[in-house]
């Protein structure tokens, strides 16, 4: 190792770099760079890496150690950075985030995109692996715990890439729909919004342990309790889930938090005395029967949403949100309806490079004056959009309710605008807000996401209360009829409809 001062350091095109495919340490030992990409855009925050560097520039104060291999030179070390560079230069190498990276790139469009690399060049792997060693403080040889297996095959999974393309890609991996299983409810669990911030922290900072979780959520009469199944190839058959399923997962949470759950609990013992009771609790309060345990901060806000981008792509309004019914339930990657309480939080924003707070603020009704703008920043580059979404920050909604109103409908039209000019398929002139939302539908068919979304505003025909908030005809209405006037409840409302799809379009 102490040769390693020794070894030569070179310019290398970039092109010339190829991702450590052994590096991954998957078992099965069949990856390829394009699924190593979506993984680090799922567990290693690599879009925040490509912001940064075009951001700031690419610093090269520490080099990745490459080696030899024929012609071309393996990464050791430094997969991550050589990774963004790959995609600042060709956003496809990231799949699915693409879109994102080509908006970073709309952002910063003079940041630095080296084309050569310098690097520091080992003389073979096995060389490498004590500094590898000691760079990691750990063994170079040791596998990816199993939920960071997960994460990799579940972050593969798109409308064009199957479970069954996996398993042939993957050919020797036995324990695929175990990970796909936990993938799914790892999703599920982000994508509930939290009232207790502890809790919400807890899930998201890696320490609850998903191995643990999975001794739970993989017994059935557990399944059968919380409302939940699975299909053959370990996908959620459904993560529609009204209030009282998330409370019971909050429940089960929190319990693995303070550690009163966990592998051991005779609770999760099947033929212990005690599986049943607490099989029944959970049923109780998923029925309704009983309410959640603990204190009210610890139960889920009342737009909880699941942020799934694999639920089936229904447009029945029934399906999704409220369905007009005022209850709270939820589908996918969206806010559940809100009724005629006007209760809500920050809004879905599930899928983006920043989901934001994720916490609930305080009780809204009218009492609010700014809408509630976390986990949402503009990202585009059009200096009249900034200022506008400035306005939006600052203007007084319960002041300027109708203001806010016609100014939420402007940055719809004018994100939609914005985003499909940067995809090289301009809007013409003049269209209303009506069209836009009508083409940027077809620009995202694919994504079952934000078909979800759009189909929520893109509503016609008779509806409820709670549904006609935040539609293009409620947006139209206030704009366009002498009597019809909004509160600042349906303008809150609105925003949490709107948010999560200008986050797609021009957000991060």
């Amino acid at each position: 190792m102490a040769l390693a001062q020794h070894w030569p350091i070179e310019e290398v095109p970039l092109d010339d770099l190829d991702l450590d495919l052994r590096n991954v340490r998957i078992p099965s030992g069949h990856a390829d760079e394009m699924a190593i990409a979506a993984y680090l855009v799922e567990a290693a925050d690599l879009l925040t890496l490509v912001r940064d560097i075009l951001r700031d520039g690419y610093l090269d104060n520490e080099l990745p150690l490459i080696t030899a291999s024929g012609v071309r030179h393996v990464v050791l070390e430094g997969n991550r950075r050589i990774t963004a560079l790959k995609a600042i230069k060709d956003p496809s190498v990231v799949g699915k985030a693409a879109p994102q990276v080509e908006r970073l790139k709309t952002r910063y469009p003079h940041g630095e995109t080296p084309t050569v690399v310098r690097v520091m060049i080992a003389p073979s792997r096995e060389a490498a692996l004590p500094l590898l060693a000691r760079l990691h403080t750990s063994n170079p040889k040791k596998s990816w715990v199993r939920e960071q297996q997960a994460i990799f095959y579940h972050s593969q999974l798109t409308p064009s890439v199957t479970v069954d393309d996996l398993r042939t890609t993957y050919i020797g991996e036995t324990q695929m729909m175990d990970y796909i299983r936990m993938g799914e409810m790892r999703e599920l669990i982000r994508g509930l919004r939290y009232a207790d911030t502890a809790l919400r922290e807890f899930v998201f900072s890696g320490n609850l342990k998903m191995t643990a979780f999975e001794y739970v959520y993989e017994k059935r009469q557990v399944q059968d309790a919380l409302g939940i199944s699975f299909n053959k190839d370990g996908m959620l058959a459904s993560k529609k889930m009204n209030k009282k399923q998330q409370n019971a997962f909050i429940y089960v949470l929190q319990r693995l938090k303070e550690g009163t759950l966990n592998t051991r609990s005779p609770e999760l013992k099947v033929r212990g005395r005690e599986h049943k009771p607490f099989v029944d609790l959970l049923a109780q309060i998923v029925s309704g029967i009983a309410p959640s345990p603990g204190t009210p901060d610890t139960g889920a806000s009342d737009d909880a949403g699941t942020g799934n981008s694999h639920e089936d792509n229904h447009t029945d309004a029934s399906e999704h949100g409220d369905g007009g019914n005022g209850t709270g339930d939820v589908g996918i990657g969206g806010r559940a309806g809100t009724g005629s309480t006007g209760a809500g939080g920050t809004g879905g924003d599930a899928g983006d490079v920043d989901s934001g707070s994720g916490t609930r603020g305080p009780n809204r009704g009218d009492t609010l004056s700014r809408l509630n703008m976390d986990g949402f920043a503009y990202t585009g580059t059009s200096p009249a959009m900034r200022r506008r979404f400035e306005e939006l920050r600052r203007i007084d909604v319960r002041d300027f309710a109708n203001a806010t109103h016609d100014l939420l409908r402007t940055v719809l039209e004018c994100s939609i605008k914005e985003y499909m000019r940067v995809q090289g398929n301009p809007i013409k002139p003049n269209s209303t807000i009506g069209y836009c939302v009508e083409e940027v539908a077809k620009a995202f068919a694919k994504d079952r996401r934000m078909t979800v979304l759009i189909n929520t505003i893109n509503r016609k025909g008779r509806m409820s209360t709670s549904q006609f908030v935040g539609t293009t005809e409620a947006l139209n209405s206030s704009n366009h009829e002498p009597d019809h006037f909004v509160e600042g409840r349906e303008v809150h409302e609105a925003w949490d409809r709107l948010k999560p799809i200008l986050n797609t379009l021009v957000g991060s």
